[in-house]
């Protein structure tokens, strides 16, 4: 094991089918909280109300899902690691859980021409130090042992440091100030998105796990 994995990277959002869903009746606040909840919360009373079919909900929530889960594999494949399908399929559990335990309120700072500046004030938790401190726990529990070879050393490093995670991850709790992010939105199809969906998720990605 090289090193331990950065987690904090695999945040990715489908929002391409987010458009065109809903009426110019809802802002754009609205808008860019139902993404907030529905990728941050697992909560989809607000996308649901702005018009998105449930088709397309569960077709975004798989599409990340499968999209962390890769990640995830492949972090632990650049490592010389293999992570197998229960342990995959509980640290994503319990990430989406951790999660879900933030909050935000969204405010149209501007609003003009059709565009609108919204801001999310979001909690957070530093994904990057829960990670590391995952890895190096792992590490000293490692000192304390006795190996045979090297693979029986990295194989024990792997499971300690995936429960560790889990632990971590089970015992989030979310920051008590907030971080801002700034989002450009306009009008598609009758409907408030943000401009450039790319960037609204990298920033959310990194403001939600402790980086903004």
């Amino acid at each position: 094991m090289k090193t331990f994995f950065p987690l904090s990277l695999c945040f990715c959002l489908c929002m391409s089918v987010f458009t065109g869903c809903g009426s110019t009746e809802t802002d754009a606040a609205d808008s860019v909280k139902a993404i907030y909840d529905l990728y941050i919360l697992g909560d989809t009373r607000g996308i649901s109300s702005l018009g998105m079919t449930d088709e397309d909900i569960s077709h975004a929530q798989k599409t990340y899902d499968n999209s962390l889960k890769e990640m995830i594999r492949t972090n632990f494949a650049d490592s010389g690691q293999e992570i197998d399908e229960d342990t995959l399929e509980e640290l994503c559990l319990v990430r989406k859980e951790a999660l879900a335990k933030m909050s935000a309120s969204v405010e149209i700072t501007e609003e003009t021409d059709g565009r609108a500046t919204v801001v999310i004030h979001t909690t957070y938790f530093t994904e990057s130090s829960l990670d590391a401190d995952a890895f190096y726990d792992a590490r000293e529990e490692a000192l304390q042992q006795s190996f045979t070879d090297s693979k029986e050393r990295q194989i024990f490093l792997m499971n300690a440091y995936t429960r560790n995670l889990i632990t971590a991850y089970r015992n989030v709790t979310p920051s008590s100030d907030t971080t801002d992010i700034t989002v450009e939105c306009v009008i598609q199809n009758k409907t408030w998105v943000p401009a450039n969906m790319s960037s609204f998720g990298s920033d959310l990605a990194l403001a939600i796990t402790g980086h903004h």
